[in-house]
């Protein structure tokens, strides 16, 4: 069973010291599922099934003169935990599992609440609550 929404605390920018989701970038040759999969065990330790697809947003930050500067197309799946310990990827780092209906106070945005929220009794029913 899954303890929950498994968040890691952000080490860089944007949005540095705030709780989100674990991910990274995509490797060539590798798979979205292959790259979160991978992603996810370097940065908590925990080995997870990809369950389904929920959704994608994009990230545009730009610099001071209002030019882009990156855009990143962030896409957000749904996986189960195979292992429930968790070992942050680096001494600094901050990793933990969240209830759904109770998540921390300094998430990095609100689209990632609202993420949580429309799967929510999804997120219920794999950590065995439904």
């Amino acid at each position: 069973m899954t303890k929950g929404i498994l968040l890691v605390r952000r080490d860089k920018p944007p949005r540095t010291g705030l709780w989100s989701f674990p991910g990274g970038g995509v490797e060539v040759g590798e798979t979205q599922v292959e790259a979160l999969i991978r992603e996810v065990e370097e940065e908590t330790g925990v080995n997870c099934q990809v369950v389904d697809f929920v959704t994608t947003f994009d990230l545009i930050m730009k610099d001071v003169s209002g030019k882009v500067e990156f855009h990143f197309l962030l896409n957000y799946f749904l996986a189960r935990a195979l292992t429930e310990n968790i070992k942050p990827e680096t001494d600094e780092g901050e990793v933990g599992w969240f209830h759904p209906d109770n998540l921390p106070t300094d998430m990095a945005d609100q689209k990632l609440i609202d993420i949580i929220r429309s799967v929510h009794d999804r997120i219920l029913e794999i950590m065995g609550e439904l």
